[in-house]
């Protein structure tokens, strides 16, 4: 990934969870241009629901290193 580009190469990343029951649920998160400058891949979790609870969240995914590579 390139900090001068707009967006991270390809046009998103499969997230699996699995949760302790053996149910999973899966995530696609597209590219994102973070308020750091870091490029990298996010998405909300859409709600779902484990042992009688509802779930949510959010996901973050970015390349470490100097925010210039």
């Amino acid at each position: 990934m390139s900090a001068t580009g707009e967006k991270p190469k390809g046009n998103f990343v499969i997230v699996t969870l699995k949760m302790p029951n053996g149910e999973e649920h899966t995530i696609p998160l597209p590219p994102k241009k973070f308020s750091t400058g870091r490029l990298g891949y996010y998405s909300q979790i859409p709600s779902f629901i484990y042992n009688d609870e509802v779930y949510g969240g959010q996901i973050q995914v970015w390349k470490k290193g100097k925010e210039n590579e």
